[in-house]
């Protein structure tokens, strides 16, 4: 068993972004219960099992002479009740958590906060996402119905794991960088580079309306929701052509929550063609970029350092199971989105799309001093470019786009 483990996935961007600003990168959850029904003491029981069954909870980010690697640390978890008056208070109380959690670096890897008021109570659930990615965050999530004991070899199946994955993405760098300064040499040197700020303000989440999926429609949304994205904001920026990223992982059981999901970037080389005659071209481009989307984004960047610093905004994507309840403890808590969010420091907005049986729910945060434009202007032209390139797919003229929801959702999920 070692005390240091080499940094694989997105793990790397992480950390660079948070030695660049001074602030890490959280991923959490929050979920209302009613109130003064969950005990503190139980929740921490069963908080402390979770750092002990997730090896990845031990580990820091850190860098040495310029490399980053984890480094195993005594873990403890940090909880805290608050107490608020009303919804709204509760609700500004959570985010300020969250931004005092990326504010402190150093701080511990799961911080969790019950914010107790006398309508309900909610649980914020945070994590440090260099370490725990969108899958390895569904584990956690579960684990909150009952502790348990860390199954036997479980340090074990996790270090295997990680230096597993670090020999796979070596492997993939190998073989994709070709393909992807090939697909790099269209990309212009002076492409205009967005301003980023070191501390992203929180700002109201935009929720645009959703989108129905034709009922003959056949295969993954993603691209076609990735590609209206692009066109949305050559419409609002009027910048040509954009870069969307956005996170991507192949699939994989992971031994513990555990984050080894890459971050892949997305370029529109179509031109101001028609919608309807360049989704064909765009498709073919998406494949090739996804069949490479292994290599780490780090060693993509380095080919073309301007692609990092021009990318347009995230995009996050989620096949929705429909059941938004949560076990804590025993007792049912429902998940919530809160009322606020900030973008990811890699990108001037961060973008949503669920689908939900047959619609697409789109949610946006934009820092509107930065991008010059709005969330609700993004979403309004976001909802009509979807809806145009879906009905190019009514008719089934173009044919079912390649592989499943099912597939596709746990590889897009951050």
């Amino acid at each position: 068993m070692t005390d240091e483990l080499p940094l694989v996935g997105a793990q790397l961007g992480f950390a660079l972004m948070a030695e660049r600003s001074g602030r890490r990168t959280a991923i959490y959850g929050l979920y209302r219960i009613a109130p003064s029904l969950l005990p503190a003491a139980d929740l921490n029981v069963i908080l402390q099992s979770i750092v002990h069954r997730n090896p990845t909870l031990s580990h820091r980010i850190r860098f040495r002479r310029g490399v980053g690697y984890q480094e195993r640390y005594q873990a403890a978890h940090e909880f805290a009740e608050l107490g608020a008056e009303n919804e709204d208070e509760s609700l500004r109380r959570i985010m300020e958590e969250v931004a005092a959690f990326e504010g402190a670096p150093d701080g511990a890897s799961m911080v969790v906060r019950l914010v107790r008021s006398p309508h309900a109570d909610y649980l914020l659930l945070i994590c440090e996402h260099a370490l725990v990615d969108g899958q390895g965050f569904d584990l956690i999530k579960k684990q909150l119905a009952a502790p348990a004991p860390p199954r036997e070899g479980e340090w074990d199946r996790f270090e295997a794991a990680v230096y597993e994955q670090a020999e796979f993405e070596a492997a993939a760098e190998k073989r994709g960088v070709g393909f992807w300064t090939e697909r790099l040499s269209a990309f212009p040197e002076g492409l205009r580079k967005g301003a980023l700020r070191g501390d992203p303000q929180g700002v109201r989440y935009v929720l645009a309306p959703s989108v129905a999926i034709p009922s003959v429609f056949r295969g993954s949304c993603f691209p076609l929701v990735l590609f209206s994205l692009h066109r949305a904001v050559r419409d609002v920026a009027g910048v040509e052509p954009t870069v969307i990223a956005y996170p991507w992982g192949r699939p994989r059981k992971a031994p513990s929550a555990v984050c080894f999901l890459n971050t892949v970037i997305s370029l529109d080389l179509t031109g101001p063609r028609d919608i309807s005659e360049a989704v064909g071209d765009f498709l073919d481009g998406w494949y090739s970029e996804i069949d490479c989307a292994d290599v780490p984004f780090q060693s993509v960047a380095a080919i073309k350092p301007a692609v990092s610093g021009s990318i347009a905004g995230l995009l996050t994507y989620q096949v929705a199971s429909g059941d938004s309840t949560v076990n804590i403890a025993g007792i049912p808590a429902v998940e919530i989105s809160p009322t606020y969010g900030r973008s990811q420091s890699m990108a001037p907005f961060t973008v949503a799309a669920v689908v939900r049986g047959k619609q697409v729910e789109l949610t946006l945060v934009v820092d509107e001093e930065i991008t010059g434009y709005s969330g609700e202007r993004l979403g309004a032209r976001w909802h009509h470019r979807l809806g145009e390139v879906l009905s190019c797919f009514a008719d089934g003229e173009q044919g079912a786009v390649r592989s499943s929801e099912s597939s596709e959702s746990g590889r897009l999920k951050a």
